[in-house]
């Protein structure tokens, strides 16, 4: 091979090292759709809308601490990218709460399907990082939970999910979930037992929907009893 053919080869696989890091990048910098365009939190209909949000989490949690006999609320996406636009930016007193780098979260909700992105870094260096899982009540198990992780990504990059389970299984630890991990064919589904520092849970989650842009969840509470000795449905 000649001194020239030695060099174009080498400028060919350079050439090709670029293209390939560069559609890499590419990739990995595409926001997904239902990131791209979930709305900012730019008016004061958004505002009021984050500040109710927060103040009915707050009131279902003081149902259930206080043994209320039936408790529940709906939840739509758009509410609850309001409140993510307004307490998780980049500069919003609650991102201390996120994962190191991640900000900014936004969410859609696709039939059973929900969708949450994150975004990681700052600029033109910055990613979404976003996860698509669906979530139902385990039957003839109280207050069990069945999470499958359906995709992972880094834009339009599939991602290992490793990493992301053992830290949803710490978190969920330090909130006294049990979480146990298996596979679903392809996909890793964790089981979620709700109250798991109560060996005779009071109260019981009854529904868990997720639809028509919303989450559902509601339940019951015994006093004096424990939730698995009654589950009539709720409005019986």
């Amino acid at each position: 091979m000649t001194r020239r053919s030695r060099v174009l080869a080498v400028l060919v696989l350079l050439g090709g090292v670029g293209a390939a890091v560069g559609v890499v990048g590419y990739l990995a910098k595409r926001e997904p759709a239902f990131y791209a365009d979930a709305p900012a939190a730019d008016d004061w209909d958004s505002r009021e809308r984050a500040a109710r949000l927060l103040t009915r989490v707050q009131d279902l949690k003081n149902d259930i601490r206080s043994m209320k006999a039936e408790w529940g609320d709906t939840f739509t996406a758009d509410d609850l990218n309001c409140f993510f636009a307004e307490n998780f930016g980049s500069s919003s007193g609650l991102r201390a709460a996120l994962p190191a780098g991640l900000h900014s979260p936004r969410v859609a909700i696709d039939g059973d399907r929900v969708k949450l992105g994150f975004r990681y870094g700052e600029g033109f260096w910055s990613t979404v990082v976003w996860v698509e899982v669906r979530a139902w009540l385990v039957a003839d198990e109280p207050n069990l939970v069945a999470v499958e992780v359906c995709d992972l990504r880094t834009g339009s990059l599939p991602v290992g999910a490793q990493s992301l389970l053992d830290a949803v299984a710490e978190a969920a630890r330090e909130k006294n979930f049990d979480v146990t991990w298996y596979r679903n064919g392809s996909n890793p589904v964790g089981l979620f037992r709700f109250y798991a520092d109560q060996p005779q849970p009071t109260s019981q989650i009854l529904t868990l929907e997720v639809a028509d842009g919303k989450v559902v969840v509601a339940g019951r509470s015994y006093p004096g009893t424990t939730a698995m000795a009654a589950t009539p449905p709720l409005g019986q």
